[in-house]
């Protein structure tokens, strides 16, 4: 197929590193020139900032690009007959219905960062608007992984709610953890272990039934102890009381 990638960020390099091999990537558009001049280079396609710039000749058009940014573009363009798809978990494929009558989505329920190898087993959760676009959207998913899954936007918009508490809130913690080790100078590197452990754990058995800790047993000797030492980090301090209360509700109705 002949591609148009909308977009030049991790995404967009992403996908093109995909479908280089199988697809010809003929056209980068991208508001920033730098960038999409940078991005064509790379798979020897030529460039543009203009969004309506496609070449009559593509067979589909992928919208890599921010939510923000795509709602915008999907007011803006309009296509004859190609394929329009769009890579975000948290929008209806519906933005895309007064662009083309073949439209879907293609999302990685993954984290993807550029020059960072990605294992091509994760979950793809695909979207399309006919049999007919179907039909390609799985031809371009395959090329991604091969776990495939056809799930409407109700469902998608939620799997990607549940993969931000999954990813962005664990790394935020972390950071935190991170924060709090190297201000009172301790190793964070000792904690991996655990950590490592954990994430082992949780993917053999359910978490509810591999939670320990004070806040589950309700030690308030231990819980008062530890809000002491966090009296002068009032964000950590914060996060540790509500993190507290909700496990001690929980398995307190258990």
């Amino acid at each position: 197929m002949r591609l148009v990638i909308i977009g030049s960020g991790n995404i967009a390099h992403f996908f093109a590193s995909c479908w280089s091999g199988s697809h010809q990537i003929i056209r980068i558009i991208s508001r920033n020139p730098a960038h999409a001049s940078a991005l064509a280079h790379a798979f020897q396609a030529s460039y543009g900032t203009h969004f309506d710039e496609i070449p009559p000749d593509a067979d589909a058009c992928i919208l890599a690009v921010n939510d923000d940014t795509l709602t915008e573009i999907a007011a803006k363009l309009r296509l004859s007959h190609q394929l329009v798809v769009h890579t975000s978990g948290s929008v209806s494929m519906k933005v895309l219905q007064e662009i083309s009558s073949h439209y879907g989505v293609i999302y990685p329920l993954q984290t993807i960062r550029t020059g960072i190898p990605v294992r091509h087993a994760f979950p793809v959760l695909i979207e399309a608007s006919n049999p007919e676009a179907r039909q390609l959207i799985r031809l371009l998913a395959a090329h991604i992984s091969n776990n495939i899954l056809e799930i409407d936007s109700a469902k998608r918009k939620q799997y990607h709610l549940a993969a931000v508490y999954t990813n962005n809130f664990v790394y935020y913690l972390l950071s935190q953890v991170k924060w709090f080790c190297e201000t009172h100078q301790l190793a964070f590197d000792l904690l991996m272990p655990l950590l490592h452990e954990t994430i082992t754990k949780i993917v053999d058995d359910p978490p509810f039934s591999q939670q320990t800790g004070p806040a589950k047993r309700n030690d308030q000797q231990t819980i008062q102890m530890h809000e002491q030492m966090l009296a002068d980090h009032p964000a950590l301090l914060e996060l540790y009381r509500v993190f507290t209360d909700q496990i001690r509700k929980l398995y307190s109705d258990a």
